[in-house]
């Protein structure tokens, strides 16, 4: 019974590593696609301004 209880402690822990580790890496998805999104609207209100400045 004792190595049961040991295997099950075992599982238990790999099962909440694996658990943090997808967690970890859903955040730094949403971090760089936050990054991606902010530096696409930094261009895009670059280029508007480049255009104001040009037609004026």
């Amino acid at each position: 019974m004792a190595q049961l209880s040991e295997w099950l402690q075992i599982m238990l822990a790999e099962i909440a590593r694996k658990r943090e580790d997808g967690d970890r890496a859903r955040e730094e998805d949403v971090k760089r696609t936050r990054e991606k999104d902010d530096a696409a609207s930094h261009a895009d209100a670059a280029l508007s301004n480049r255009a104001a400045s040009v037609a004026s």
